[in-house]
């Protein structure tokens, strides 16, 4: 496990996020003290992403682009 301080996460996030994701935990320290762990999610493949679409209501009525055209045409 690496430690990191703040300013060290503030200024390398890119390079400390990069070594998170091959699976490396980061303790953060702060004035020499440990104030947080950085681990990595795993794999995309065993997160367990909502179902947006499957959960999506069908909506009824014009499309909101088509009211907004309407609403515009007086400007043409």
């Amino acid at each position: 496990m690496k430690t990191a301080t703040v300013g060290e996460i503030q200024k390398n996030f890119a390079r400390v996020l990069n070594g998170i994701n091959n699976g490396e935990e980061v303790t953060i320290t702060k004035r020499g003290k440990p104030v947080a762990k950085i681990v990595s999610l795993g794999p995309k493949s065993e997160i367990e992403w909502p179902d947006f679409y499957g959960e999506a209501i069908k909506l009824k009525g014009k499309p909101i682009s088509e009211i907004v055209i309407e609403g515009r045409e007086d400007r043409f």
